[in-house]
């Protein structure tokens, strides 16, 4: 089921120079309706499983792979409240290049982005410190042992503009996957979010028409 075969119809005065009357309307898709998951399945982490996204892999191509069905890729960017996919999916390798290329000169791809923390731990192996924070260069962490023995630690690492792009994509590469059993009871929900109520611009249950202020 395609995505958008779920939106309702709205009709709107038509504003076209080729219009014949104040009186004409055009039918549009309301895309100002939006579906969601539901919150006793979003939120119940038995619901979904974890997918790693391969190179080249688009939410069409995941959908037919777990669900035989490319056109539920919408359940797929629904599932990780996914709108702009340019933005929020991994990029593949030819993307990332490009992008890579219109964004950085190969020396600024080199230079060094920011420094974030190694772990840190004590004499006993807890930790006391995580890694991957963004701190500056000279920064130096203070603790106390068991012993009472003070440590002041100087552990750091650079991080360069290519390493943390290629770091932003793949944290997008971990991904929520509906499980099947639950996609019945979506569609389901879509059908019923994307149907109009009863109104003063109530048609029918996929369709509303607009007020025409200029017949008014």
């Amino acid at each position: 089921m395609n995505y958008f075969d779920l939106f309702p119809n709205v009709e709107l005065p038509s504003f076209s120079d080729k219009r014949r009357s104040s009186y004409d309307y055009i039918t549009l898709k309301n895309l100002f309706k939006r579906g969601r998951v539901r919150n006793d399945i979003y939120g119940n982490v038995t619901s979904f499983s974890k997918y790693l996204v391969l190179d080249g892999e688009r939410p069409d191509t995941v959908a037919r792979k777990l669900y035989d069905n490319e056109q539920l890729d919408w359940i797929i960017l629904l599932s990780n409240n996914i709108i702009n996919v340019q933005d929020e999916w991994p990029m593949g390798q030819y993307e990332f290049q490009r992008y890579l290329d219109n964004k950085y000169s190969k020396e600024q791809l080199g230079e060094i982005r920011h420094y974030t923390t190694n772990e840190i731990r004590n004499k006993e192996g807890i930790l006391v410190l995580q890694g991957g924070l963004i701190v500056d260069s000279d920064f130096t962490y203070n603790y106390t042992e068991i012993d009472g023995t003070i440590q002041s630690v100087n552990s750091v690492s650079s991080v360069s503009y290519l390493q943390h792009e290629i770091e932003e994509n793949d944290k997008k590469r971990t991904i929520n996957v509906l499980r099947k059993k639950y996609l019945g009871i979506i569609i389901d929900d879509m059908r019923k979010i994307m149907s109009y109520t009863d109104s003063s611009q109530f048609v029918n249950r996929k369709l509303k028409k607009g007020d025409n202020i200029r017949n008014q």
